[in-house]
């Protein structure tokens, strides 16, 4: 049997601000209506394309009339735009240029895409590249198969560190103290009926990722999907991002994981570590492990 560990799917992070939730306690800089006003940019996303003012309100936990205001201003500054029944809106290429602003700025973007290119042609299925923010890991390139798939990550895509692969194959990467912050010691919340949801088992895995130098998950995050991701090393050998591909229990079988899923991922990652200066004799991507 394969080995085990995490996989990715739909699942966006850290939601919303509601009308309940305060701010911050005893925080004099605190601008509740910014706050709340990225909160309604943030409802948006790849299955809720557009929205009405009722929507929004429902996603937010407001009353109906509280996102009026807030969708008002976002429309005259160019964010929000109405579709065509002119109920519901979207959001504009002017919100987009704020992540893209960013995913300008790192280099690794532009030097992953044709490796993920590569990557989804030699295991026919979806790869993505994502980096460690917290407790989350933010995905900020992908290669997606045309077909229509189970698994709805998207450029921007927040997802916990501890149930993903890629999460996972950047906390391997992580100190003891980092490690307590992000898993601590009580027990993990469970997203599937293989989900590791003890801490000690989960860091024992994530030991035995670093030193083989992958990871594999089977379902711990969504049912019936599969992943292998490994991380990319700049030239001091710090994990600076992940590479992983991912897709359903029929695509990825046993044999095709070990043979072509896993050599492939390990390939990618060392050709990234190697763009950013990393020096090491490859690692041999063989037998799947025993877990």
């Amino acid at each position: 049997m394969v080995p085990k560990k995490q996989e990715q799917l739909p699942s966006e992070g850290a939601g919303p601000m509601s009308e309940e939730a305060p701010p911050p306690a005893k925080d004099p800089y605190w601008v509740d209506a910014l706050a709340q006003g990225l909160a309604v940019l943030h409802v948006f996303d790849g299955d809720r394309p557009a929205l009405t003012l009722s929507e929004i309100a429902a996603s937010l936990g407001w009353s109906r009339t509280k996102p009026f205001r807030f969708v008002h201003t976002l429309e005259k500054l160019g964010y929000l735009a109405r579709d065509e029944s002119g109920r519901a809106f979207r959001l504009t290429s002017r919100s987009m240029q704020l992540g893209f602003a960013y995913l300008s700025r790192v280099p690794l973007v532009e030097l992953a895409q044709p490796v993920l290119d590569r990557l989804r042609t030699q295991v026919a299925a979806s790869a993505h590249l994502a980096i460690l923010e917290s407790s989350e890991v933010v995905y900020i390139a992908q290669a997606r198969v045309k077909l229509p798939t189970a698994i709805n990550i998207h450029v921007g895509s927040r997802l916990p560190a501890y149930a993903t692969s890629i999460g996972r194959i950047l906390l391997a990467h992580q100190s003891e103290d980092a490690l307590d912050e992000i898993i601590g010691a009580q027990p993990l919340q469970a997203h599937t009926a293989k989900s590791t949801v003890d801490p000690k088992t989960l860091r024992r895995n994530l030991r035995q990722a670093r030193e083989q130098g992958f990871i594999f998950n089977d379902g711990e995050f969504q049912e019936g999907i599969r992943s292998v991701a490994a991380a990319i090393l700049d030239a001091r050998g710090n994990a600076v991002a992940g590479i992983n591909a991912t897709a359903t229990s029929y695509v990825f079988d046993d044999e095709t994981v070990a043979t072509v899923v896993i050599p492939a991922v390990c390939s990618a990652a060392m050709e990234l570590s190697r763009s950013l200066g990393f020096a090491e004799r490859d690692k041999e991507a063989g037998a799947l492990p025993h877990a």
